[in-house]
């Protein structure tokens, strides 16, 4: 090849690798051979060679969770920007599933994981590899991870509500175990501490991580009995499944119902009204997971461990008004 391209094989080198600059015309003319010539590199031989596979790995509970799918967006953006590849694997907020793909992934040689659990953890589920853990954050996990302020995103939803008039807001939560899922209750009661008001505790719903067609089921009855005046699912799926319930309810936004929904989609601005959100920062998540992660796999880190919590913002759009009269 380096003959047929009239270089070095050195330069071939730099540019199938990526090891080092030249100039354009030398690698147009490298390029230009291995269309010609039908190359494929073999990838298995290269990390054989050099003991590295140049692969990550993430795992995550649902592919088809928009937060999710976004959050891998970004990571495999990032691992793809420093030359290296990503297998994805789906929990499906299963602990089996999760277990089996993480020895998966491991058996695959990869050099570092990204992992958001089905459920807290208290010790790393493998050190055989690099691990950052995401978005799921237990409180005594002595290993890198990476998610955002939960308690101060919802402690400002909160607030931005009861600054409405709102008295009577409804919380949906999916499974009271987590501790992210703690920490924006613990928001929640601190806006209404702060207050002075009490919280009710039939306002707050455990709606459980299955489908969401049950989770619906469950979000209409709590609004029907309790009567609220807002609604605040504090995960995006349970977003999700208040719209659905309040529209089958024949409720309008937000004449009848204020709604904060949590993290910023595409559909959120095509809503009518749009919808108020607590805007997750996705794709700084993903990146500064991988980022840790590729700093522990190429031993650039010290001893010590991150643990890194970004800030969300509240994206004040329509779906959030005064009471209705009489509540």
């Amino acid at each position: 090849m380096a003959k047929r391209a009239g270089v070095s094989i050195a330069t071939v080198s730099y540019v199938l690798n990526g090891s080092r600059k030249v100039s354009p015309e030398l690698r147009e003319a490298v390029l230009r051979a291995v269309e010609e010539m039908g190359y494929i590199p073999n990838a298995v031989a290269k990390s054989l060679r050099e003991q590295r596979t140049r692969t990550l790995g993430i795992v995550v509970p649902d592919i088809g969770n928009p937060f999710f799918s976004a959050l891998i967006q970004a990571f495999e953006a990032c691992a793809r920007e420093q030359g290296y590849r990503v297998i994805v694997a789906s929990s499906e907020e299963d602990g089996s599933l999760e277990e089996d793909a993480l020895l998966n992934l491991t058996g695959r040689q990869v050099e570092g994981i990204a992992l958001v659990p089905t459920q807290d953890l208290h010790n790393p589920p493998s050190k055989q590899v690099p691990l950052v853990v995401l978005d799921r954050l237990s409180r005594s996990l002595d290993v890198d991870a990476v998610g955002v302020e939960n308690e101060a995103s919802a402690y400002l939803a909160t607030r931005f509500l009861l600054e409405q008039g709102h008295r009577r807001i409804l919380v949906p939560a999916s499974d009271l175990r987590l501790t992210n899922i703690q920490e924006r209750i613990q928001g929640y009661l601190r806006a209404l501490e702060e207050r002075g008001l009490k919280a009710d505790p039939s306002l707050l719903v455990e709606c459980g991580r299955g489908p969401l067609e049950g989770v619906r089921r469950r979000i209409a009855e709590a609004i029907q009995r309790l009567q609220p005046t807002a609604v605040f699912p504090i995960t995006n799926r349970l977003t999700l499944a208040t719209l659905r319930a309040i529209r089958e309810l024949g409720l309008r936004v937000p004449q009848d119902l204020s709604v904060i929904g949590f993290d910023d989609f595409e559909w959120s601005h095509l809503l009518d009204p749009p919808l108020t959100v607590v805007a997750q920062p996705v794709e700084a998540l993903g990146r500064e997971a991988c980022r840790i992660l590729l700093q522990r796999v190429l031993g650039l880190s010290g001893q010590g461990v991150y643990q890194v919590r970004l800030p969300c913002t509240l994206e004040v759009r329509g779906s959030v008004g005064p009471p209705r009269r009489g509540a």
